[in-house]
């Protein structure tokens, strides 16, 4: 690999990174204006490759033909539909970056069969795998009309990929800087991520509870109403805002210095904020999306400062 196709496949996967974080907001958005079956088929839209813009374009009896998929108590919502579209063009649109990344480490192997470029073929592959399975796994989401479980299964997923793509760019980011942290501090950056994961999964069950409630109750109530998991999920972010104060200590001299600890403090106070203004405004939406956006580029910023305490065997070049 020269140093153009190292520099070339780190580009692309700086992009590729972007893109999946957009689909992760269009996720959210869709999330949050509760338009997951605003296309109720799958990967086409009400049968088409490009959805309808008026209830003309439909059958007569749309609604019996979708009925399994909850449209026999549904009507026909053309933003929902739309939101929902967009979101799955923007994955379709990161897949191709993916399917990029793996044709480019493909070029540069014939171009030198060394060992480096056979794993980044085989990183690459995974990613195009992974990109895959959640495209069949949002296909089952669809499916299941919006099953809790298969839906933090799609989230749980998505930051995998994410997790893989920013080990690919920093494993060919020869600006990278190393050894950023001792052992002790690698310990907490890991305690820190696997509360933050935990965090996530019992938001999105948070998340679900809420939506069945306010089919019942009013918005005030939904509060009083909640299981224990809501108190658990408040209990949770203490450990949450501790352990990334104890990451913070540590790293203190260098906030400065690192984009990741900068992330972390701001994104921080977003979830704080969020939080509460969830708690007294009986969960706006808006509040909801900017709290899950939050979460996942924490988990970004975290993984990010774990990777930097390593030396990836990046080629040297004159």
């Amino acid at each position: 690999m020269t140093l153009n196709d190292l520099k070339l496949y780190n580009s692309f996967c700086r992009f590729t990174i972007y893109s999946i974080f957009l689909v992760i907001c269009a996720g959210g958005f869709v999330r949050m204006t509760g338009s997951g079956m605003g296309c109720p088929d799958w990967p086409k839209c009400f049968g088409s490759w490009i959805p309808p813009t008026n209830i003309s374009d439909l059958p007569f009896n749309y609604k019996e033909i979708y009925s399994n998929r909850g449209y026999d108590k549904l009507d026909f919502n053309v933003f929902n539909t739309w939101a929902e579209y967009l979101n799955r063009l923007l994955g379709a649109l990161a897949g191709l970056f993916c399917v990029g990344l793996l044709l480019i480490s493909i070029k540069n192997w014939i171009n030198n069969k060394n060992r480096y470029n056979k794993y980044l073929i085989l990183y690459s592959g995974i990613l195009v795998f992974l990109m895959g399975f959640q495209a069949w796994m949002g296909a089952l989401v669809v499916y299941s009309i919006l099953s809790p479980f298969k839906i933090t299964i799609h989230m749980l997923i998505a930051l995998l990929i994410v997790a893989l793509l920013i080990f690919l760019y920093q494993h060919t980011d020869l600006r990278s800087s190393r050894k950023t942290g001792s052992y002790i501090e690698t310990k907490w950056l890991i305690f820190a991520i696997s509360i933050l994961l935990l965090q996530i999964i019992l938001g999105t069950q948070v998340r679900e509870s809420i939506d069945e409630l306010l089919h019942a109750h009013n918005k005030g109530d939904v509060i009083s109403e909640l299981s224990n998991i809501f108190n658990f999920h408040k209990t949770i972010a203490l450990l949450v805002l501790f352990s990334n104060g104890i990451i913070l200590f540590y790293y203190r001299k260098a906030i400065r210095h690192v984009f990741e600890l900068q992330g972390i403090v701001v994104i921080i106070c977003l979830l704080f904020f969020t939080g509460l203004f969830m708690n007294y405004q009986a969960f706006l939406g808006i509040y909801q999306w900017i709290h899950l956006i939050s979460a996942v580029s924490l988990f970004m910023c975290q993984f990010s400062l774990v990777l930097k305490q390593f030396d990836f065997s990046i080629p040297k070049f004159p």
